[in-house]
């Protein structure tokens, strides 16, 4: 059944229902207006935003330099080493206090080397280091490997941890127990006593509104 749009004569028709076709046009102007936001709103949610050590270029010519100098300190008792050896005369075994001689120098240039090989390895990760923040996860970024942590098995970011070569910086904790350090936190020993900073709470800010997203029903 066809409803008429005019009813009377085509001298004076009466209109019996209004004309919609500007409307309809109108509507579509709208929806294709909001898939259009639907489209960048979701384009923005993918962009990421990436924390950074606060001052890298300062913290990775430090730890490069102090690497440097342990290193070449190394070699200093390596070659005392050697040279005390070389004036031994022939056929004669180091006494006993040449033999403590040579193990404090090979002690002081092991602690030297392990030292030296750890600002290195903490000069690159500061070099490198970043956190990177999308709605799949946490993207780590160290000096030696990287790794994506979804937000799922986040269960919580520590600030005051512990490690044998970052020494004091931040981790997150996961549900199996294990823990992912961030080099991008690494601190110097005259900021342990300091607060966390912004990029820590901004971190667990993101992690307990995920949290909370995820309790919510639908």
């Amino acid at each position: 059944m066809t409803i008429p749009r005019q009813i009377g004569p085509e001298t004076g028709p009466r209109t019996a229902l209004p004309d919609y076709r500007r409307s309809s046009a109108t509507v579509e102007r709208m929806v294709s207006d909001l898939r259009r936001r639907s489209r960048g709103n979701r384009g923005a949610s993918r962009q990421v935003r990436a924390l950074l050590p606060a001052a890298a270029t300062r913290d990775t010519a430090l730890r490069a330099v102090l690497s440097a100098a342990l290193l070449g300190g190394a070699l200093v008792p390596a070659v005392a080493m050697v040279l005390l050896l070389l004036a031994l005369e022939d056929g004669r075994s180091p006494g006993l206090g040449l033999l403590i001689v040579l193990l404090a120098l090979a002690g002081s240039g092991l602690i030297l080397l392990l030292l030296g090989l750890r600002f290195g390895i903490v000069a690159l990760g500061t070099a490198r280091a970043r956190v990177e923040i999308a709605d799949e996860g946490l993207y780590v970024v160290g000096g030696l490997r990287s790794r994506s942590v979804p937000w799922r098995d986040i269960v919580a970011v520590d600030s005051g941890v512990v490690h044998p070569v970052h020494w004091h910086t931040a981790a997150l904790r996961l549900r199996d127990g294990s823990r992912v350090v961030m080099p991008a936190f690494d601190r110097h020993l005259w900021t342990y006593g300091q607060p966390s900073g912004q990029d820590i709470r901004t971190l667990r800010t993101e992690l307990r509104r995920r949290e909370l997203e995820a309790r919510r029903p639908f």
